[in-house]
């Protein structure tokens, strides 16, 4: 594993966080429960890193 990868290299956004499974993330539990049930949506809007899709695309070589 690259050193400064696991030494917590601040200069490299974070591996992508939850909020690109979030739209999805209620499928299973809604689909589950049933109808009998309602799940509220009430996640405040996150906005993702602008350069998160370069940088998943070429970690090692990712610079701003």
């Amino acid at each position: 594993m690259d050193r400064r990868r696991s030494a917590g290299d601040r200069s490299c956004p974070p591996d992508p966080g939850p909020w690109r499974e979030a739209e999805n993330a209620v499928r299973g539990p809604r689909a589950a429960l049933g109808t009998g049930w309602a799940i509220a949506d009430e996640v405040d809007e996150v906005h993702e890193d602008p350069d998160l899709d370069r940088y998943l695309a070429d970690p090692d070589g990712f610079r701003r």
